[in-house]
């Protein structure tokens, strides 16, 4: 069965045609017209195997210790153009609540590991990613899973991410991404220390629930304990790296 999705996939990818990506996403890269003729000439250069590092870097700022916006460990996958974490406008899925709101990627990775259009997932593992700093992955692909997918939470906030959605990966070299941050729909944002995971607060699982599409997250305005010039942030909030090294 998973043979013959795959396969379904690769039909799928003929037609179909890349578009900027309205998910807020910026490359530095320019892109190929189509995500087959990106198939074609990934072949090409290489077969149809490729490994690339990915490195994420926090640009939100530093104003002090457990201040701002540390990143959780990110979840990081690739997989075919038919498949989205998340769609600006949509409702999330409880894998992404959980992530969005306490940094838990159990659910996340599960969903994604037992997905038969994604080819690799990949968890970050040196814990939070801290304003200033970067931390960098290796994940793998093949034809036809030819996009990338990263989210991570702002651990200082009710249910905000950052997120990578559906960006191809280079054909060779490096391609940069800078990565806005989205609101989950799934928590009020009450910015109350009684609400939030993170080190400013230390309160996780505890939450107002809504019911609300996934949105650009408006950043942190001051309406319980935290205070926008130490929690804020500028856009973009994070910087992401793609280099193919194989």
């Amino acid at each position: 069965m998973h043979k013959i999705k795959i396969v379904i996939a690769m039909l799928f990818l003929i037609p179909l045609f890349f578009a900027c990506n309205e998910e807020g996403p910026v490359s530095s890269d320019s892109q190929v017209s189509s995500d087959a003729d990106f198939s074609e000439q990934f072949a090409k250069r290489g077969g149809s195997y490729a490994e690339f590092e990915i490195t994420i870097e926090n640009l939100t700022p530093a104003t002090g210790p457990g201040a701002s916006q540390p990143f959780s460990p990110p979840v990081i996958a690739t997989h075919t153009p038919l498949f989205k974490i998340f769609k600006l406008g949509q409702y999330a899925s409880d894998e992404l609540r959980q992530l969005a709101e306490d940094a838990v990627n159990g659910p996340m990775i599960n969903s994604l590991t037992n997905s038969d259009f994604v080819f690799d997932v990949v968890e970050g593992s040196g814990g939070p990613i801290f304003p200033g700093t970067s931390q960098t992955f290796t994940i793998k692909t093949q034809l036809p899973f030819i996009k990338l997918s990263l989210v991570s939470m702002l651990v200082n906030t009710n249910d905000a991410f950052v997120a990578a959605n559906s960006v191809r990966l280079p054909l060779f070299g490096s391609r940069d991404y800078y990565l806005r941050v989205y609101d989950a729909g799934t928590e009020r944002n009450t910015e109350s220390a009684m609400h939030i995971p993170g080190p400013c607060c230390g309160s996780p699982h505890v939450r107002v629930p809504t019911y609300e599409r996934i949105r650009f997250h408006e950043g942190i305005q001051g309406y319980g304990n935290l205070d926008p010039a130490v929690y804020g942030w500028d856009e973009p909030a994070a910087k992401l790296t793609i280099t193919r090294i194989k």
